[in-house]
């Protein structure tokens, strides 16, 4: 009876530390010796983001994010429309499908995005967190010209309904802080042509993890994604001075594997039972 139980015990603890992780082949979240970076520690390594615009100037820095998002961040340190453009994350080279996810602070009033499924300057996406010059989420196609490097989003014409694919008020309110004192919270739900977005304080997210059910309804839904080659997958910012990343995940397929709470919950039930 003890062997059976301490089996249960070991099958529990595995699903747990397999499952929790499932699908996740990205995470970076700055902090000093650290052991959730996945797939290794190098990719809290600043030097190791790359952008295509060397106008853009990565840092080490602090971050506000509390007991979700920590204390240190990969910070943007130059500013002007002619730094914008794409930080490929170092080893995601083959994304179709899944989640993107980033928690970020502005200290200006400039838009911070990602880009998916990119294979060079014109195919692929980009879904961009707008703040307070552009209070919107958009997404663009880099076929349509969404956006060039060295280009903000009005120097590529693609906010305010002129290029975009999709474009919608991403509800946060206007007069928002630029002093990096409120982080944020944005997730990306790719699937085949659809294209999901969430956007909203961190302090409204309770689990970084969670299903995106969980998460309420998305801010943009669209079925506009039709080039589904797989891709890189990048940071994108525009003119974005002083802006700071955390906690930057990336899943592959259909976003987590499991609800592991729920499946946890049931698997100690049937062992309280039986024993």
């Amino acid at each position: 009876m003890k062997t059976r139980f301490f089996l249960l015990i070991l099958a529990l603890s595995l699903f747990v530390s397999l499952h929790a992780a499932g699908n996740i082949v990205f995470y970076a979240d700055f902090e000093p010796g650290s052991k959730a970076a996945k797939p290794n520690a190098g990719v809290n390594d600043v030097k190791k983001y790359k952008p295509e615009n060397a106008g853009t100037v990565w840092a080490e820095g602090d971050f506000n994010g509390g007991k979700l998002g920590g204390k240190k961040s990969m910070t943007q340190t130059a500013e002007g429309c002619g730094i914008s453009g794409n930080t490929p994350l170092p080893g995601v080279d083959n994304f179709t499908d899944g989640i993107i996810q980033v928690v970020f602070s502005f200290a200006d009033d400039d838009s911070f995005g990602v880009q998916f499924r990119r294979k060079g300057d014109d195919k692929g996406y980009l879904v961009v967190f707008g703040y307070n010059e552009t209070p919107k989420v958009i997404l663009g196609d880099l076929a349509d010209g969404c956006c060039p490097s060295g280009q903000c989003l009005s120097g590529c014409g693609c906010e305010n309904g002129a290029k975009e694919l999709e474009n919608v008020d991403h509800g946060l309110g206007g007069g928002l802080t630029q002093d990096n004192t409120v982080p944020y919270f944005g997730r990306v739900e790719v699937q085949g042509n659809s294209v999901k977005v969430w956007y909203m304080e961190l302090a409204e997210v309770k689990d970084l993890f969670a299903p995106s059910k969980d998460l309420g309804p998305p801010v943009l839904d669209s079925k506009k994604a039709n080039y589904k080659s797989a891709g890189t997958v990048g940071v994108w910012h525009e003119s974005w001075g002083n802006g700071r990343i955390d906690s930057i995940l990336v899943t592959s397929g259909a976003g987590f594997d499991v609800d592991v709470k729920d499946k946890l919950t049931t698997m100690w039930s049937e062992i309280k039972t039986t024993y």
